[in-house]
């Protein structure tokens, strides 16, 4: 789970940007929610909304009140800011109807719809979001396969790009972490700073920490053993009881008015993750290869998959 500190910001700055999106939403009047059609489908209000990337309603606010302005006008619904201490406060949540929308990411997806049937809205594309392996320069590993008996350092367990990608790409290697084929050193956000300082035989994260790997252990010092697939994206999901008619609602929505509701998200500057994202499908099968990497990690019960960091 990922923790930022508040940042000052001025509430003439907040105001002038949400009603640039107001705006901008008022220009699009056939991807408006119009006569009350949101409150018909989905029978409640507020929506309740959450980001389990975020903890406390200051930051929720600092970072997706603009979003939830946005999105109040594309559904003509009501939208209320619902805080979660973690996934697991989310997953009880989505359960007993206390929690409606959320924005996660795809380690945390595949938890919430094993604990409480979260149901897939829309994904949300994000630039190099894929997983890697890198070597030191001089070493002598030359494929993936060559790590077996060898050490790999990752990021915190649960972290998406971070430990589960890089773990699934041994699995699809042959190599069967869990049965001790290669050993797993998860780290906080010292993984880079450990493996520059020699621990290790390799090191799993993300493809885009590469220019931070080059700044703390020197430009050409490691370099890419193999780069895995892109993963599934980030994702809107909504509780099962909101039923069908109101998910493809807030679907229908939210693909509509993509350009106003991301450039929402981003104009904060707190989600740059999401610059030249798009809202695309997502359908439950988009995550089987999360699902593999949670067997490969030994996660083969979710309750037991501690809260993750989704970058």
């Amino acid at each position: 789970m990922r923790f930022h500190a508040a940042r000052s910001r001025t509430m003439a700055g907040m105001a002038a940007v949400s009603l640039l999106a107001l705006a901008a939403c008022g220009d699009d009047a056939d991807a408006t929610a119009a006569d009350g059609e949101g409150q018909e489908v989905c029978g409640t209000d507020p929506l309740r909304f959450s980001d389990t990337g975020v903890e406390g309603l200051e930051v929720l606010q600092l970072e997706f009140e603009d979003f939830r302005v946005a999105l109040e006008e594309a559904t003509g619904l009501e939208i209320e800011f619902q805080p979660m201490s973690s996934r697991t406060a989310a997953a009880t949540a989505l359960e007993y109807d206390d929690l409606d929308v959320l924005l996660t990411g795809p380690a945390e997806y595949v938890v919430l719809q094993a604990e409480a049937d979260a149901v897939s809205l829309v994904g949300v594309t994000r630039e190099n979001y894929r997983p890697a392996i890198f070597v030191r320069a001089d070493s002598d590993i030359e494929s993936v396969e060559d790590l077996e008996s060898g050490q790999m350092i990752t990021k915190e367990v649960g972290s998406t790009a971070g430990h589960l990608g890089p773990l699934e790409m041994l699995d699809s290697a042959g190599l069967d972490p869990d049965a001790g084929d290669v050993e797993i050193t998860p780290l906080s956000d010292t993984h880079i700073e450990a493996f520059a300082a020699g621990d290790g035989d390799a090191l799993g994260t993300g493809i885009d920490d590469q220019e931070t790997i080059d700044e703390i252990a020197g430009e050409g010092e490691v370099e890419v053993l193999e780069e895995g697939p892109d993963l599934p994206n980030d994702l809107f999901v909504a509780r099962e009881g909101l039923g069908q008619e109101c998910a493809d609602f807030l679907e229908e929505q939210l693909i509509d008015n993509q350009d106003v509701l991301l450039e929402a998200i981003v104009s904060t500057g707190e989600n740059d993750k999401y610059l030249n994202s798009e809202f695309v499908d997502a359908e439950d099968p988009d995550y089987d290869p999360v699902r593999r990497a949670f067997e490969a990690a030994g996660f083969d019960d979710y309750a037991e998959m501690p809260d993750e960091d989704e970058a």
